[in-house]
């Protein structure tokens, strides 16, 4: 059985950052693919596969993908080769159903639950434009309606009180555990 860590949150929770510290105990990220545009300071093949919108579609059509998504008119999606043991991934509930339901894939899910205000604050101090940081937290609202119910664990960070190496290691040490 393969194992996977998928990692959940609304925007500026700090999925990305844990993302990276979990490198310390071995894990490598699932390197998405999307047809959207890099953000400054994104490298193609690290960050993400930057592609077309044509080759998304030849190799979604050839099942190429365990799951894919489509956020404001750009797709996502991670290709079922990358989907093997001790990788972690940073996914909408979305794309976390999709990968449940692919065989032989043992998915540990995590929601890093941080409130909306501490979230803001964090995306404003990281030098997010303020329009775009209201929109990013307002394109949330609904999607993670629920999502409490369907992760194996959640993970509360009010006020970023917890660094992302120590979430990384609560989220190694209960990784480990047998559900």
């Amino acid at each position: 059985m393969i194992k996977i860590i998928i990692i959940l949150g609304e925007s500026g929770s700090g999925k990305s950052t844990i993302e990276k510290a979990l490198k310390s105990f071995s894990y490598e990220k699932i390197i998405s693919y999307t047809t959207r545009e890099p953000r400054n300071n994104e490298i193609d093949g690290a960050d993400y596969h930057f592609i077309s919108k044509k080759e998304f579609n030849k190799l979604s059509e050839k099942n190429f993908f365990a799951e894919v998504g489509c956020y404001r008119g750009w797709y996502y999606g991670s290709a079922s080769e990358d989907c093997t043991d001790k990788k972690v991934a940073v996914l909408t509930p979305h794309g976390m159903r999709q990968l449940k339901k692919v065989d032989n894939l043992k998915i540990y899910s995590f929601y890093i639950k941080v409130p909306r205000r501490d979230r803001l604050i964090k995306l404003l101090q990281r030098g997010d434009d303020i329009e775009e940081a209201y929109r990013r937290s307002v394109s949330d609202i609904g999607m993670f309606d629920g999502i409490e119910d369907e992760v194996d664990h959640i993970i509360d960070n009010n006020g970023y009180d917890k660094t992302p190496l120590e979430l990384a290691s609560i989220i190694h040490i209960l990784s480990q555990e047998e559900k």
